[in-house]
């Protein structure tokens, strides 16, 4: 498994802060390179086997952008969408793939940039994982709702507990996987995609699980952006759990019951505004997969956590009561972002 991870940067009043090329040069790093916005950063850890590693992998890189950032003057802030808009949210980085997109689709682009946080989990056989794919359609609100960031944007509270997801929502191709039955088939969606102009390539067709344009993985694109490290990592061990019971269905020759696209979509909508429950089922399905791997109990005690402190969303709204609209909201957001030296 591997992750990435995209932050915002920010000045010390929210601002949103078109610093990438400053910080990234004070970085010596290749895991970290800039965004779509020039205000934003992205992290990508090497293949790992154990979450001990991920969250060592996850941690140094947060770590490694938040000196650099600190150094350059801003904030490292892990939010999936900026707390105010204020600043040039348009400020593109300087990139021609990513002017592409913004002239494509300016409404996406106006937009801001948003931050989620991709799960890739290996699976070498591409038929495999295409059935993957239409297996994990249903569970795709139980991860956002385990994942909502972002309730704060134009400094207030939304009323969503992912504003970052309903932002997305004007990407044409930001929805649920389909159920294809060939990947064969999935490749012949991805091209008719580009080919209308829908996606300006492979890598800019945003299902919210796709086959990785880059890599033999499926890439889980649902959630938010992780507040914390322990966030990211029990994504991630729960994403690998989920994946590989998907596969033991698979391989039994379990009949496979899709769920429609319309009511995926609509639960995923209410999970966004703050309304979710399917945490327990979830759990259930993908426990005798974690025990194989050896996650139970880091899973468990990240699930116990979250019912203690909540998700980054709940967290964060905490923070927003204490603070409101100041500096000190985006300081304690930087200080969630920012792990214990390792």
């Amino acid at each position: 498994m591997g992750v990435e991870e995209e932050f915002l940067l920010l000045d010390p009043d929210g601002a949103v802060a078109p610093a990438a090329p400053d910080v990234m040069r004070r970085i010596d790093d290749d895991r970290i390179k800039p965004e779509y916005m020039a205000y934003q950063l992205e992290t990508a850890t090497s293949v790992c086997t154990g979450l001990d590693e991920l969250r060592r992998e996850s941690t140094r890189l947060r770590l490694t952008a938040a000196e650099a950032a600190e150094a350059a003057g801003v904030y490292l802030v892990a939010s999936g969408a900026p707390p105010f808009r204020s600043g040039p949210l348009d400020a593109l980085t300087g990139e021609d793939r990513y002017h592409r997109l913004a002239e494509r689709f300016p409404k996406a682009s106006a937009a801001g940039g948003t931050c989620g946080c991709h799960v890739h989990i290996g699976i070498p056989d591409r038929e495999l994982a295409t059935a993957v794919l239409s297996r994990i359609r249903p569970w795709l609100p139980a991860l956002l709702s385990l994942t909502v960031n972002s309730p704060v944007a134009r400094a207030g509270d939304t009323g969503w507990d992912s504003v970052r997801y309903r932002e997305q929502l004007h990407w044409p191709t930001f929805r649920p996987p389909a159920v294809w039955p060939s990947a064969e088939r999935y490749d012949q969606e991805v091209r008719s995609l580009v080919a209308a102009g829908t996606a300006v390539d492979a890598s800019g067709v945003y299902f919210l699980a796709r086959l990785s344009a880059r890599y033999p993985t499926i890439e889980v694109r649902v959630a938010d952006t992780g507040l914390s490290v322990d966030d990211t990592v029990l994504f991630a061990g729960i994403t690998r759990a989920l994946v590989a019971t998907l596969i033991e269905d698979i391989r039994r020759r379990e009949k496979l019951v899709p769920a429609p696209g319309q009511v995926v979509s609509q639960e995923l909508l209410a999970v966004a505004r703050g309304r979710a429950g399917q945490t327990a089922r979830l759990l259930t399905k993908i426990t005798p997969q974690l025990d194989a791997a050896g996650d139970t109990g880091e899973v468990y005690a990240g699930i116990e956590r979250l019912r203690r402190e909540g998700t980054g969303a709940r967290r964060q709204r905490h923070l927003w009561q204490k603070y409101g609209p100041t500096s000190g909201f985006v300081g304690a957001l930087a200080a969630e972002t920012v792990p214990a030296r390792i």
